[in-house]
């Protein structure tokens, strides 16, 4: 059974919000558990603090405090082991173990000070997405209106997380922040979750300069299972429209620069045959039928694996 890396899933935000969820139990209430990491051989897991938009200023940061706590206190252990240098990452893959990357999602939770970056560091985040939908002090998010790039705090942030060893991460940002990052940034960024604007124009996909781009800084993008980036029609979403994405992304050199970042308990609406974190053995089928086992394997973890050991220190 092929190996599974997934690059962003929401299961860490809905443990915080939903205090009687365990994350060893099944639960259809969580896409994401160890039992659905089992069933799918998901290895390799991102979990993301995403903190809503609700929560006010001033008590974002102290949020992902909370969320990185019932990481360490609930989610983390012998079963999970958290991944926070590349000797980790490596070690798991070699022990054929289980293990957990902790992420932010969005530089809204950071409440712009570059000392609350490196003390998520230090608590073991390895990655960040800079922005969520709307804007913040680093940079726009896709939904904002005559959106602009990095600021000038952005770009110092751009420039700590690559000193620190961290995943920048632009999925979410709007265009014009995708261009600085690329260009500032001295490590390949990733775009954990976002799929192709050809294909499906939503404001949270990329263009086609935008993936050649990514692909040429040696970053990976993650196709994600959110039924409305995948189509604008109003149907049910199957895994075949997903790899109808994957078709074009390989079409402009992106086998090697290509993953999966589920978004999973994120979502409410799923695919009709990808519904949670067991399914990924649905999926590696489905892929098998279309790809060679060697591609397949690209796709599923050995491409994250390259970019991750690159930027992690």
């Amino acid at each position: 059974m092929i190996r599974v890396f997934d690059a962003h899933c929401d299961a860490l935000s809905k443990l915080w919000e939903e205090r009687d969820l365990d994350f060893y139990r099944e639960n259809e209430r969580l896409q994401v558990s160890f039992p659905e990491m089992e069933k799918g051989n998901v290895s390799i897991q991102v979990l993301a603090c995403y903190v809503p938009s609700t929560i006010p200023f001033g008590r974002r940061y102290h949020a992902v405090l909370e969320m990185l706590d019932l990481f360490y206190e609930k989610v983390a252990g012998e079963k999970l082991l958290p991944i926070q240098s590349r000797n980790d990452l490596e070690q798991c893959v070699l022990k054929n173990r289980k293990g957990a990357i902790l992420f932010v999602e969005g530089a809204h939770a950071l409440e712009e000070s570059l000392v609350q970056l490196r003390t998520w560091h230090r608590l073991g985040v390895r990655g960040m997405t800079l922005t969520w939908n709307h804007r913040n002090a680093v940079a726009d998010g896709c939904h904002e209106p005559n959106p602009s790039g990095l600021s000038l705090f952005g770009r110092k942030v751009v420039e700590e997380m690559n000193r620190l060893g961290m995943i920048i991460d632009v999925s979410h940002i709007a265009e014009p922040g995708f261009w600085d990052t690329l260009e500032l940034s001295a490590a390949p960024v990733i775009a954990s979750h976002s799929n192709v604007k050809r294909l499906c124009d939503h404001p949270r996909n990329l263009t086609d300069e935008q993936m050649k781009a990514l692909f040429a800084k040696g970053g990976v993008m993650g196709l994600t299972f959110v039924d409305f980036f995948v189509t604008s029609e109003k149907r049910k979403v199957w895994i075949d429209d997903l790899l109808r994405h994957l078709d074009h992304v390989c079409s402009l050199g992106g086998v090697d620069h290509v993953g999966f970042g589920s978004d999973f308990d994120g979502i409410t609406e799923t695919f009709g045959d990808l519904t949670r974190a067991g399914d990924y053995s649905v999926l590696a089928e489905a892929l098998l039928k279309h790809y060679k086992e060697a591609e397949v394997k690209k796709f599923m973890h050995e491409n994250w694996l390259r970019v991750f050991q690159n930027v992690l220190q």
